[in-house]
């Protein structure tokens, strides 16, 4: 994928996906120019849909000189249109890169700090740590697990009231016998 330029004068309402527009990625000193990268709008996309709730863009592309007032690193993905700072009402920046980590385990860049996560689209693979107000290099942000059909399954029976006992079905170790009731309690709730 590649980083397109843009008007946020021109186009700055124009959406690059479902939820974002050009004007979200713009640099925060007024400049007309914007950079994006194509993959960073993706995996912004991603992260939206599965928290099912709107990303806020705290920042996004940068030019240099915005960069450096805000003590930006001197090669900062942010100044390549690469990188993203954004916050989720409700969900933790730990949360979020738990959920970046999943989506791009190999490279990117993830950095956790008190209120918003940064991510970007680098090739390289980087992680840290800032929420001490401290950036610390760390291995990654393991924890999140995709719930399996199963899962679903069960939880949605349990909600039914067809079945109690949500783990012991989850885990697949089932008797015959458990599953014969299941299926008599499920055709009688039919």
């Amino acid at each position: 994928m590649s980083v397109k330029t843009y008007s946020k004068k021109k186009i700055g309402g124009v959406l690059l996906s479902a939820n974002f527009k050009v004007a979200e990625f713009a640099c925060h000193d007024g400049s007309d120019t914007v950079l994006i990268s194509e993959e960073l709008v993706a995996l912004l996309q991603k992260i939206r849909d599965h928290f099912g709730k709107p990303v806020t863009i705290n920042s996004a592309y940068r030019t240099a000189t915005w960069n450096a007032k805000q003590g930006g690193a001197p090669k900062s993905q942010h100044l390549l249109g690469m990188a993203a700072d954004i916050s989720i009402a409700g969900v933790s920046p730990l949360t979020v890169a738990q959920y970046a980590e999943f989506l791009q385990p190999g490279a990117g860049g993830i950095g956790v700090y008190k209120s918003f996560t940064h991510v970007d689209v680098r090739s390289a693979r980087t992680r840290w740590d800032s929420r001490s107000g401290t950036e610390k290099a760390v291995a990654g942000w393991l924890g999140y697990t995709e719930v399996s059909e199963l899962d679903k399954a069960v939880d949605k029976l349990v909600s039914a009231g067809v079945i109690d006992s949500p783990d012991r079905w989850k885990s697949g170790n089932w008797t015959k016998r458990a599953v014969e009731l299941l299926i008599i309690k499920m055709a009688a709730k039919v």
